[in-house]
This record gives structure tokens, C-alpha cells and sequence, in this order.
């Protein structure tokens, strides 16, 4: 979002950054995970962000005319590959656990073009199911996308790997699957905890 209002206004830097953090806390629709947004998938989700977008830089006080220009940038600045990196144990890990028989699900609170972004980093091949929360409606830890993710194989046991405690783990866990935290230190509430991903073969 700054990357953008510096496009609109070149008088912003970087600097900014720290004034619009604060308004990244709240306002996405993984922050309101029990609610239903499956009236706002693809643009329509783009669009309901873009207003979240908007007001941010309003209230950090940018004039409605500049917020409106940079929020709508958003969205193509996102998707650019030198905005991501893949951990260097990522790939091995995801074809070590399908040489054990395992399915790669890749189950996110994300923006739609996450698929985009996969494909370009040429990860996506390693996942043999990709599900958006963007896509859906739904958001983790909101059992509804949970549910979504297990109809894909009934009788699977499921791994919940993440970073994040609320949506991975405590999503993981009231949906009965085995909780792997990683990235992250050590949490009682996940059944196990990794400082990198390529420990989690170990589970396989």
C-alpha cells in the first residue's frame, strides 16, 4: 500500500509505513473470520478491500482523491514476484511429503490472485489442491472453509501447518486435525512446533 501511494504521490516515503501499519490490524476479512463473504469473492473481494484501502489512507490523512488512485494500484503490485520469497527448504519439503504418500494443500487467507503469484514462483505444481479464502467466502479458522478443504478427501487424516496461531492452529485444532506450528517458536496449543519446514518429513 505505500509502494502505491508513493506511485500516486511522490512526495510520500517510506516513512509512511509506520503511520499506516496501525490501520492493517483490522478491516480485512480474515480479521472478521465468522462472518460469511461469499458475496465478496474475486473482484467483488477486491472491491470490498479496495473501500478498506481507501479509508486507511484517509484517516492517515491523505486527501479521498490520491487515496482513491493508490488504492486501486494495489492490487496489480501485489501480484509482482519480487514482492515474495519461498523458504529454501519449501520445494524438497512438499516432494519429500509426496514420496511418503501425502497431499500438498495449499489452504490460505488470501487475496484471489494468490493462484497467479504460485504459478509465477512455480510452486504451484507442488500442491495437488490450492483453496483461497478470497475464493470461498470463508476464512480460517472459520469451520466452513475448514469443512471445504476435508470434503476434498473424507477420509484423510489432515496436518494443519502454519505460521499463525489463531488461523492455523486453533483453526487445525477445533477442526480435528493435527496442529504443526512452524516459523514461529514454540505454542502449547499446536501438537507439534518447527523452526523450519523441512522437520515436518518427520511426521510423514
Amino acid at each position: 500500500m505505500v509502494d502505491a501511494l508513493k506511485l500516486t504521490d511522490p512526495t510520500v516515503d517510506d516513512s509512511f509505513f509506520d503511520i499506516l501499519r496501525p490501520y492493517m490490524a483490522f478491516g480485512f476479512p480474515w480479521h472478521t473470520p465468522n462472518k460469511d463473504y461469499s458475496q465478496y469473492t474475486g473482484d467483488a473481494w477486491w472491491k470490498l478491500t479496495e473501500k478498506h484501502f481507501c479509508e486507511s489512507y484517509i484517516k492517515c490523512g491523505i486527501s479521498s482523491e490520491t487515496a482513491y488512485k493508490a488504492a486501486e494500484k494495489v492490487r496489480k503490485i501485489i501480484i509482482q514476484e519480487s514482492r515474495y520469497t519461498v523458504y529454501d527448504d519449501a520445494v524438497e519439503t512438499l516432494c519429500k511429503l509426496r514420496q511418503h504418500g501425502a497431499k500438498n494443500i495449499l489452504l490460505s487467507n488470501n487475496y484471489p490472485e494468490l493462484r497467479t503469484v504460485l504459478k509465477t514462483l512455480d510452486i504451484e505444481k507442488y500442491f495437488d489442491e490450492v483453496i483461497i479464502s478470497a475464493e470461498v467466502g470463508y476464512n480460517k479458522p472459520n469451520k466452513e472453509i475448514f469443512d471445504i478443504t476435508k470434503s476434498k478427501y473424507p477420509n484423510a487424516d489432515f496436518y494443519m501447518i502454519g505460521d499463525s496461531i489463531n488461523a492455523d492452529i486453533v483453526g487445525g485444532n477445533q477442526n480435528g486435525m493435527t496442529t504443526v506450528l512452524v516459523h514461529r517458536g514454540y505454542s502449547d496449543k499446536a501438537d507439534y512446533c518447527f523452526d523450519d519446514l523441512s522437520s515436518i518429513v518427520e511426521l510423514a
